[in-house]
C-alpha cells in the first residue's frame, strides 16, 4: 500500500481540475499542495528541484530502484500533440523516461523510479501494442526499460490494427492470465470486468456443455455487427421465398422479384458471409501449413538431436516451406496473403517465451472503465510504468544514441527485414547478423532463414545484439559520415518521434 508523507499536485492553470483539488489543497491539515505547472512537452527535472519537489539531481548516481517517489502523471487533458510536432505528447513523455532509465539521468539518477500514467486510450497502442503490426521502435525502447501493464482501461479501442487481433490469440491470453489470478487470489471487482474476461468465462462454459468445439472462426477475427445483422434476417426470412404476388424470390435469381429492402440486404449480408468463411478457410488452412513448419523447425534446432535425424527433420521443413510458398503463389486476393503474415507473426510471437508483446505478459486483466466516471467526460487509461531492475540491455550513450538512429531507419526504410542494413553501410547485413545468434533462433523468436524474420518482430535481445554488433565491428563507417550521406536517420526532429537524451 502506497503511503505518501506528502502529496504534491502540480497542475496548469489553465486545468478544469484546479477548482475541485483546492477544496483539498486549502485546509490547513491537508497533506496536499497545488502548484502551476504549465503544459510542457518535457519533463523539467531541474524545475522539480527548484520547487523544493525532488532532491538536487547531482546525487551519487544509483542502479537501485529509488522507492522514496512514486510519479503520478496525467497526459490526458493537455492538448494531444504540440504545435510543432505531430507526435502525441504521452509519448514525448514517455521517450524520455525511457531514455533517462538507460542514461541514468534526471528522475533516475538516484535509482530507476516507478510512475502511474494517465493517458488517452488512443495512446495505449503505441506503449502496449496488442499486436505485432502495431509496434513500433518506441514499443522496443519500452520492452528494453520497463515492464508496463494497464490497469485501468476503457475496453474500447479505436486502433484498426488492434481491432485486427487474432480472437484465438487473445482468448489464450486471456486464458493464461485468468489463471495466474485465480492462481494469485486476485479477482476483478464486479462491474469492472473486461469484455475479454466474459468471453474467456463463455468460452470455458462451452467447453464443459453443449456448446464444446465450437468454431471460434479459423482466424479468430472479431464477429461483426452485421454477422449478428444476420443472424436476426436469418430467423426472419427462414421461410423465404414466396410469390403469387407475397413476393421476395430470388435466392440466387429464380426471376429476380424482391421489393423488401431488407430481403435485399440478407441476400448481401448472405454472399458476404460466404465469401468471408470461403476466405476465413484458405487462411486456416495456411496457419496450420504454418504451424506445422514452426514445429518441425524447433524440432530441428533441439540441440540433443542427432545429426542423422536433423537432416531428416531439415529436408522434411524445405519441402513443407516450399509446399506452403506454393500455396501462397496460388491464393488469389491480396488482401488474403496479408492477412496470413498478419496472423503468422502475432502467432509467432505469442509463441516466444515469454511473449513478445508486453501486452499478454500482464499478470492481471485491468479494470473496466467508463468515459463518464471522468471529467471532462474521456476514456482513458492508466499504466503502471516499472524500470526494469537491473537493466537487461544497459547501453552508453553513444551506444543509444546508435540504437536510435538504427531503429528509426530500419522501421521508416519501407524494408520488411533486416536486409535493409546494407543501406546503412556496405556489407553491414551480414556483419551485424552473423554476430547476433538470436536472430536465427527460433526458441528465441528468430527465423532460420534471417530474410522471413520481418522488423515488426525485432526483439530487444536482438536490437541489443544489433547494437552491441555495430561497435565491435572493426570496419563500421563514421556515424557522422552515415548521418550526413542519409544512410542513418536522425530522428531528433523526425515525425515519428525519436528517443531523446544518448549525445
Amino acid at each position: 500500500m502506497v503511503k505518501p508523507r506528502q502529496h504534491i499536485l502540480a497542475e496548469p492553470p489553465e486545468s478544469p481540475f484546479a477548482q475541485h483539488l483546492k477544496q483539498y489543497t486549502d485546509q490547513s491539515s491537508s497533506r496536499y499542495k497545488l502548484i502551476d505547472w504549465p503544459q510542457l512537452e518535457s519533463w523539467e527535472p531541474d524545475r522539480y528541484v527548484a520547487e523544493g519537489l525532488l532532491p538536487a539531481l547531482d546525487v551519487q548516481k544509483s542502479t537501485e530502484p529509488n522507492r522514496s517517489i512514486l510519479f503520478l502523471a496525467n497526459t490526458a487533458y493537455s492538448a494531444h500533440r504540440s504545435m510543432t510536432s505531430s507526435i502525441a505528447r504521452t509519448q514525448i513523455k514517455l521517450l524520455c523516461w525511457a531514455s533517462d532509465i538507460l542514461n541514468g539521468a534526471t528522475f533516475h539518477a538516484g535509482g530507476p523510479v516507478r510512475m502511474l500514467l494517465w493517458c488517452p486510450e488512443k495512446d495505449v497502442a503505441t506503449v502496449l501494442p496488442r499486436t505485432i503490426r502495431q509496434r513500433s521502435k518506441f514499443a522496443l525502447l519500452m520492452e528494453m526499460t520497463c515492464k508496463v501493464e494497464e490497469i485501468v482501461g476503457c475496453d474500447e479501442s479505436t486502433s484498426r490494427k488492434q481491432k485486427m487481433r487474432d480472437q484465438v490469440i487473445e482468448l489464450e491470453s486471456g486464458k493464461r492470465v485468468a489463471k495466474l489470478m485465480a492462481d494469485s487470489g486476485v479477482s476483478t471487482p464486479s462491474g469492472r470486468e473486461t469484455n475479454l474476461q466474459k468471453q474467456v468465462r463463455e468460452a470455458d462454459e462451452r467447453s464443459k456443455g453443449k456448446g464444446a468445439g465450437e468454431n471460434l472462426g479459423a482466424t479468430g477475427t472479431r464477429a461483426r455487427n452485421w454477422h449478428e445483422e444476420l443472424e436476426e434476417l436469418r430467423e426472419k426470412f427462414k421461410d423465404a421465398p414466396k410469390d403469387s404476388k407475397g413476393r421476395y424470390i430470388h435466392l440466387n435469381q429464380p426471376k429476380e422479384i424482391i421489393e423488401d429492402p431488407q430481403y435485399l440486404r440478407f441476400i448481401d449480408l448472405e454472399r458476404n458471409f460466404r465469401h468471408q468463411q470461403k476466405k476465413t478457410v484458405e487462411i486456416k488452412e495456411l496457419l496450420q501449413e504454418q504451424a506445422e513448419i514452426d514445429a518441425l523447425d524447433l524440432r530441428a534446432h533441439d540441440p540433443n538431436l542427432k545429426e542423422s535425424v536433423r537432416n531428416v527433420a531439415l529436408a522434411k521443413l524445405q519441402r513443407k516451406k516450399d509446399q506452403l510458398q506454393g500455396h501462397l503463389d496460388n491464393t488469389k486476393g491480396r488482401l488474403t496473403r496479408n492477412k496470413f503474415k498478419f496472423f503468422k507473426d502475432d502467432r509467432k510471437a505469442f509463441a516466444s517465451n515469454p511473449p513478445l508483446l508486453m501486452w499478454d505478459q500482464r499478470t492481471a486483466e485491468p479494470l473496466k472503465a467508463y468515459k463518464e466516471e471522468f471529467y471532462p467526460a474521456k476514456n482513458l487509461c492508466l499504466l503502471d510504468i516499472q524500470p526494469r531492475h537491473p537493466l537487461p540491455y544497459p547501453m552508453t550513450p553513444a551506444q543509444l544514441l546508435f540504437l536510435r538512429m538504427l531503429t528509426t531507419t530500419i522501421w521508416q526504410g519501407g524494408a520488411d527485414n533486416l536486409t535493409i542494413l546494407d543501406r546503412i553501410a556496405p556489407g553491414a547485413f551480414n556483419a551485424l547478423t552473423s554476430k547476433v545468434p538470436s536472430l536465427t533462433d527460433p526458441t528465441r523468436g528468430g527465423e532460420r532463414d534471417i530474410r522471413d524474420l520481418t522488423i515488426d518482430r525485432l526483439t530487444p535481445e536482438m536490437a541489443y545484439g544489433l547494437v552491441k554488433a555495430w561497435f565491435d565491428w572493426p570496419f563500421r563507417p563514421n556515424l557522422g559520415d552515415l548521418i550526413h550521406r542519409g544512410n542513418l536517420i536522425d530522428d531528433l526532429d523526425s515525425d515519428d518521434g525519436g528517443i531523446p537524451g544518448g549525445r
